[in-house]
């Protein structure tokens, strides 16, 4: 039952972000190398798409307002950043329609709450938010999901649902996309690079074998991870790999070319203070568990809720 609800977001969140940039010059705005482990604070993390930071439309529309689409289309008629988002997806979708469309369901960005192997992350999405939570020492993880849309094409007891699991029995659940990593091969680069002033292994991986007859697929998987970073964070992450670094930059290539089709990496690491709310997940009732296939089908309806409101 968890890989036909898991299947049902894959459908839909193929794709986390993307870049152009050459996938061995990483931008980084630190001069010095950081030696200490990152014990406490926040990363931003970024989604971008052709260098494009798809974040900035996010909490640029009020989804409690019933003018939705109408926010929307002035966005795009007068804001800069937004239009440089939407001009690229057309442009992807002339060459790749479902590139496109899994680019345009990953509009989001998130905030990671860490403090050693306990982890929150704090996601916004287009017309939702998340909190997907995991606490390594105690083996407890779990899922939160509202929509911010006033509709009323979900229900109100479904607005806001939440599943809680041991990540031990059900790993990679937390992650929106689940792919088979067994049937990649996994090379480790010579070179680190630096990202943010913090050192990383590279890692590549790319699949033993291709389906041709596949509408779109991942091609290779490039991973950089941190030794000072706990692992806990990967869990956090769309794409949930096994790696036992803190996994910090993922670049997805699901298109046969030179520059990553999705990238996943921070814009800021900022060591501080958490308080208890910060490490707090929100809940709901019922508590799901992840071999329950209405917490699929619900998620979804949430993920997609956003979107629905520009049909009208």
């Amino acid at each position: 039952m968890k890989k036909i609800s898991v299947s049902c977001l894959l459908s839909v969140f193929m794709l986390f972000s993307c870049n152009t940039s050459d996938d061995s010059k990483i931008p980084d705005t630190s001069s010095e190398i950081i030696n200490t482990p990152f014990t406490e604070g926040s990363v931003e993390m970024g989604i971008f798409s052709n260098d494009i930071d798809l974040g900035k439309l996010i909490g640029k529309i009020d989804f409690s307002k019933a003018n939705v689409k109408e926010q929307y289309e002035q966005l795009i008629a007068h804001d800069a950043e937004v239009k440089a988002i939407f001009d690229w997806i057309a442009n992807m979708g002339n060459q790749h329609p479902l590139a496109a469309w899994a680019v345009t369901l990953n509009i989001a960005e998130c905030t990671y709450n860490i403090k050693n192997d306990e982890v929150v992350g704090k996601v916004r999405g287009f017309g939702w938010t998340m909190d997907n939570y995991y606490n390594k020492p105690q083996d407890q993880a779990s899922l939160y999901l509202e929509t911010l849309v006033q509709t009323d094409k979900i229900r109100d007891q479904d607005k806001t649902i939440f599943s809680s699991f041991k990540p031990s029995e059900h790993k990679g659940s937390g992650a929106i996309n689940e792919v088979d990593f067994s049937q990649f091969n996994r090379e480790t680069k010579s070179d680190k690079q630096v990202i943010l002033g913090y050192a990383c292994d590279v890692m590549v991986y790319t699949p033993k074998t291709l389906d041709e007859n596949a509408p779109m697929q991942v091609q290779k998987l490039v991973v950089y991870t941190s030794p000072l970073f706990t692992d806990a964070i990967n869990f956090a992450h769309p794409f949930y790999l096994e790696e036992n670094q803190g996994i910090l930059r993922l670049d997805i290539y699901y298109l046969n070319n030179e520059t990553p089709t999705l990238v996943m990496k921070p814009k800021e690491i900022k060591e501080i203070k958490l308080t208890a709310d910060d490490l707090t997940s929100r809940t709901a009732v019922p508590v799901y568990t992840q071999d329950d296939i209405n917490w699929g089908f619900k998620a979804l309806g949430i993920m997609m809720s956003g979107w629905g409101m520009l049909e009208h």
